[in-house]
């Protein structure tokens, strides 16, 4: 029998109606059974859960939106602390600040931003949490034009390893303030709010183009030429699927006249299949762009940087790789950097793959357990395949197989990383397979 005594919130234990909901994995890969589960409701509870865990000397995880593709927001036989309840938001517009609680889901946070007709440089997937998301970098369709998602963060209030709230900006608690902008979540303390720096947003336009996939090569040459220099208002992005599919969508921060002017030597270059283009609203974007509510899919995704554009070789090995995908929902996607993502040095924040042209990433999904072996056999023959061309990988698409993944993730900002972490967790209280080790 585990003794609650000292938690405070809504407290889920292992049997208890609600359980198998609460212990829910965004990767229904994963199949993990916490022993309890405290939902919290203030910051005071946060608190609480800490302590709990370091008297009971349990091991514990930081659950926000849940959405680690590695299910490391969740533990066997420990505590998990869900933040998914602190959902305060202060929304200044004349200093184009906000103060958002560590707990909003990222559509939830855009509806909320839209009814001030302000934003944040955040991702794409409706259900994904604030807090993972940008702590480990936080990628978007408007990421070219406003920077990463932890570009745009100015302070964060956070619980440390002994129980203690702290505020942690550029003037107090520094360092920790850097490593929360992009080293990952889950290994310096719970982060509760952010202030985030807001950016004005009403109309844009976007585009859909579609081509044979005979094309392939052709695409992706022109593509990656282009994409990560053209005009920052403008995000691209490349799919590439084993169904023999391929597509671009893409933003812009503008008039759908001037889109279809930027969007004319990709056009000229690669003539199309199919291309539309429209005029909308942020907010419509947003919510196309979001996926549906996910339903418990099991998949293995990875990812790799493109510092320099792709070779016929490499073209060449990828095109191998999709002809060889185990089932037709397997994918490649490409999403355009540079832009104000370039500008920013890359030791001012731990994510440093600042140089990269774009972000690869590697999905594969699945429905049956006897199929898992092949698929992730698949993402990870892929993705090594492709390192002779490739960099690094993304903290924020973490993939427990990558075995050198503190230098993947963060480069040569992985040495400040360990001294933060021993400034600020000296017992390593905070830890999980990929944490930032002592």
């Amino acid at each position: 029998m585990v003794r609650t005594e000292g938690l405070t919130g809504r407290v889920i234990l292992q049997g208890e109606g609600g359980y198998d909901e609460a212990r829910f994995n965004y990767n229904g890969r994963f199949n993990k059974f916490p022993k309890v589960i405290v939902y919290c409701e203030v910051v005071q509870d946060v608190v609480n859960a800490i302590l709990w865990a370091r008297k009971q000397q349990i091991p514990f995880r930081v659950r926000g939106g849940g959405h680690s593709y590695e299910a490391f927001s969740n533990v066997d036989g420990g505590l998990v602390i869900d933040v998914s309840g602190l959902l305060r938001l202060e929304i200044n517009r004349d200093v184009g600040t906000a103060q958002v609680g560590a707990g909003f889901r990222l559509m939830d946070l855009y509806e909320a931003l839209w009814k001030q007709r302000v934003t944040i440089p955040g991702g794409t997937c409706r259900s994904v949490g604030i807090s993972g998301l940008t702590l480990g970098g936080g990628y978007g369709l408007l990421s070219r034009l406003m920077g990463m998602t932890c570009d745009n963060v100015l302070g964060l209030e956070i619980v440390t390893a002994k129980g203690k709230i702290i505020y942690a900006n550029e003037g107090q608690h520094s360092n920790l303030f850097w490593a929360c902008r992009g080293g990952g979540d889950g290994s310096f303390g719970v982060i509760t709010s952010f202030t985030f720096r807001v950016h004005p947003i009403k109309n844009v336009a976007r585009y859909r183009m579609t081509w044979d996939f005979s094309d392939l090569e052709k695409v992706v040459r022109y593509w990656q030429a282009w994409a990560p220099h053209v005009d920052a208002r403008l995000t691209s992005l490349l799919s590439l699927t084993a169904k023999g599919r391929l597509r671009s969508n893409g933003v812009f921060v503008g008039s759908e006249q001037e889109l279809k002017q930027i969007m004319r030597p990709l056009q000229e270059a690669t003539r199309p299949k199919t291309c539309e283009f429209h005029s909308t609203t942020w907010i419509e974007v947003a919510r196309r762009f979001a996926a549906l509510p996910v339903k418990q899919e099991k998949f293995k995704n990875s990812s790799a940087y493109a510092y320099e554009p792709l070779s016929d070789e490499a073209l060449g090995v990828l095109i191998r790789n999709l002809q060889a995908a185990p089932g037709p929902t397997n994918v490649v996607a490409f999403d355009a950097y540079g832009g104000s993502i370039s500008e920013v040095p890359t030791d001012e924040t731990p994510f440093v793959h600042r140089k990269a042209l774009f972000v690869i990433q590697y999905l594969s999904y699945w429905s049956e357990d006897a199929e898992a072996d092949k698929n992730i056999r698949w993402i990870e023959k892929f993705r090594e395949s492709m390192l002779l061309y490739t960099h690094g990988a993304y903290r924020d698409y973490c993939d427990s197989n990558i075995p050198d993944w503190p230098i993947a993730y963060f480069g040569e900002n992985f040495a400040r990383l360990k001294k933060v972490k021993r400034m600020y967790d000296p017992e390593n209280l905070f830890r999980f397979e990929q944490s930032i080790p002592k």
